[in-house]
C-alpha cells in the first residue's frame, strides 16, 4: 500500500497544478477518460554490456468522449546511442479488432538516438480501448557501456482518437540498469522529432503501406467548437491525476 507520505506528496502537486491553471474540480466533465498512458512492461530492466534483450510497451486508454476509441497511435521511443541501441521495434496486437487492418510503418535513427513505428487502423471504424502491448522494443546495450542506468522515453509519441478531439499522453520511461549500476548515466540531446527527416519503411508484416489512413474512414465529431467540459485546463488536471497514480505504482514495483 502507498506510503501516507508519497500520497501526500502527489496530492501537493496535483493542488498545485490545479492552482496554477485555474481548474475547479467540480465541472461537467474532467476530462480523465481522454488520457493514454504509455509504460514499459518493466519499470527497470537488468542488461550487461553486449547484451540483446527485449522491452515491451504498453499503452492503457478508456478512449475519449462519446465512446471514440483510438484509431492511430505513434510511439516515438529515444534514448543515448552510446550507451544502448534499439535494433528492432514491431508492432504489438493493442490496435487490432473488428476486422480492420493496422498499418505499420517504422525508423530507426540510431544516430539520433530515436526510433519511430506508426500504426494505423484502416477503417478506423470505432477505434479501440482497452490495455496491452502497442509494440516491443529490441534494445542492444554497448559493449563498452559503463555501469549505470539510462532511460528510452516514449515522452514524444502521439495518440490519435477517431475523432478530432486531442488525446493527453501519460508516459513512464523504460529504464535499463547497465551491469549493475544504479547511477543514472549521461543524458543525450535529441532533436525535435518534428525536424527528423525520417523515411519510414513499411513494415512487411502489416498489410498496407499507407501511414496516412486516406484509404480508411474516421468519426467526424462534428465541427471546431470545444467538447463541454473539455479544456486544457482539464486535461492538465487529468494528467496530473494519472502521473500521480504512476509515480506511486512504480515505486510501488520497485520495493
Amino acid at each position: 500500500m502507498p506510503s501516507t507520505d508519497r500520497i501526500g506528496t502527489v496530492g501537493t502537486v496535483v493542488a498545485v497544478l490545479f492552482v496554477l491553471s485555474g481548474t475547479a474540480i467540480a465541472g461537467p466533465a474532467v476530462a480523465i477518460d481522454q488520457v493514454a498512458i504509455l509504460s514499459a512492461d518493466r519499470a527497470q530492466v537488468a542488461a550487461a554490456p553486449g547484451e540483446t534483450i527485449e522491452i515491451d510497451v504498453t499503452l492503457q486508454s478508456s478512449g475519449g468522449h462519446g465512446g471514440e476509441g483510438v484509431s492511430a497511435v505513434t510511439l516515438i521511443a529515444q534514448y543515448n546511442p552510446e550507451y544502448v541501441e534499439i535494433t528492432d521495434i514491431q508492432r504489438g496486437p493493442w490496435l487490432e479488432g473488428d476486422g480492420t487492418e493496422v498499418r505499420t510503418v517504422e525508423a530507426i535513427a540510431h544516430e539520433r538516438g530515436t526510433a519511430v513505428i506508426e500504426q494505423r487502423r484502416v477503417p478506423a471504424a470505432g477505434g479501440t480501448t482497452g490495455n496491452g502491448t502497442i509494440a516491443t522494443l529490441t534494445v542492444r546495450v554497448a559493449e563498452d557501456a559503463p555501469a549505470g542506468t539510462t532511460a528510452i522515453s516514449f515522452a514524444e509519441s502521439d495518440v490519435e482518437l477517431t475523432g478530432d478531439w486531442p488525446m493527453a499522453v501519460v508516459d513512464e520511461s523504460a529504464t535499463v540498469a547497465i551491469d549493475g549500476g544504479d547511477e543514472p548515466l549521461d543524458p543525450f540531446d535529441h532533436p525535435d522529432p518534428d525536424e527528423l527527416d525520417l523515411a519510414l519503411e513499411p513494415n512487411a508484416s502489416s498489410p498496407g503501406n499507407d501511414s496516412d489512413g486516406s484509404d480508411g474512414e474516421t468519426a467526424d465529431s462534428g465541427g471546431d467548437a470545444p467538447v463541454p467540459g473539455f479544456t486544457a485546463e482539464a486535461a492538465l488536471a487529468a494528467v496530473a491525476f494519472t502521473a500521480g497514480a504512476l509515480w506511486i505504482g512504480r515505486d510501488d514495483r520497485r520495493r
